[in-house]
C-alpha cells in the first residue's frame, strides 16, 4: 500500500511539474491582438518565448531532481521524489545549470568555447530584433500618449481612453522589462561560463558578451523613457 501512495504522489508530481510549459505557453500575452502593432505583438510573442524557455530549464531540472529522489529515497521514496523535484527544478531555472550542462556536453574546452560563443551570438540576434522593436513600440506609444494628454487636456478626449491607452502601454513596458530580467539572466550564466572556460578561442565570447551587455542598456533605456511617459501621462 505505501508502495502504490508513493507512485501515485510521484506520477501526480511530475504530471503538475509538466505542467508548466503548457501553462506558459497557454498565458494570453496579446501578442495575437490585432489591435496592437507588428512591433507590439512581437515584443509580447518573444517575451513568452523566452517565459518557456525558462520554464523548459526548470521541468527538465524538476524531473532528474524527482528520479534520482526516486532511486536513494529508501522506504520514503515518494518524498524524497517531491524535494529531490522541488530542488532540481531550482537549479533548472537557476545559475549554474547552463555552465554544468555545456561542461557535460563538451569536455574539451575548446570546442565548449565555440558552441558557447555561437549561443551568446544567437542570444543578440535575437535580442537584437527585440531592440528593434523595442525602439519602435516605444515611439508609438509617447507619441500617442502625447496626442491623448493633449486631447483631454482641451476637452476633445475622455480620461477612459487615456486609461486605456495607458493600460496598453504599460503592457508593453511589461514586457520589455521580463525580457530584459530574460537578457540579465543569460549575461549572466555566459559571464559564469566564461570565467570557467580560459581557452584561446574565449576572445570572440567577450565580444559578444559585451555586445549582449550593451542590448540590454539600450533597452534600459527605451524602458526609461516609456515608463516616464506613462508616469506623466497617469499624473497628468
Amino acid at each position: 500500500m505505501p508502495g502504490l501512495m508513493q507512485s501515485r504522489s510521484l506520477r501526480a508530481l511530475m504530471a503538475g511539474v509538466l505542467c508548466v510549459p503548457l501553462l506558459v505557453g497557454c498565458t494570453d500575452n496579446g501578442a495575437n491582438d490585432p489591435g496592437l502593432t507588428p512591433e507590439q505583438r512581437r515584443i509580447r510573442a518573444q517575451r513568452a518565448e523566452q517565459d518557456r524557455t525558462v520554464g523548459g530549464g526548470a521541468v527538465a531540472g524538476a524531473v532528474l531532481g524527482g528520479l534520482i529522489g526516486l532511486a536513494v529515497g529508501g522506504n520514503n521514496r515518494g518524498a524524497a521524489a517531491a524535494i529531490g523535484a522541488v530542488a532540481g527544478g531550482a537549479l533548472g531555472a537557476g545559475a549554474g545549470y547552463y555552465v554544468a550542462r555545456r561542461k557535460q556536453q563538451y569536455a574539451n574546452e575548446n570546442e565548449r568555447l565555440g558552441v558557447m560563443t555561437s549561443d551568446v551570438r544567437n542570444e543578440n540576434q535575437q535580442l537584437a530584433q527585440f531592440v528593434a522593436d523595442s525602439q519602435s513600440v516605444v515611439a508609438h506609444d509617447k507619441a500617442d500618449l502625447a496626442r491623448l494628454r493633449g486631447e483631454y487636456a482641451n476637452r476633445r478626449g475622455s480620461r477612459a481612453d487615456l486609461d486605456r491607452r495607458i493600460a496598453i502601454a504599460e503592457q508593453d513596458a511589461q514586457a520589455i522589462q521580463q525580457r530584459i530580467n530574460s537578457a540579465r539572466k543569460q549575461l549572466q550564466d555566459f559571464q559564469q561560463a566564461r570565467a570557467q572556460a580560459q581557452g584561446p578561442a574565449g576572445g570572440q565570447m567577450d565580444a559578444e558578451i559585451a555586445r549582449l551587455n550593451q542590448q540590454i542598456a539600450q533597452l534600459e533605456s527605451q524602458l526609461n523613457d516609456l515608463n516616464t511617459s506613462i508616469s506623466v501621462t497617469r499624473t497628468g
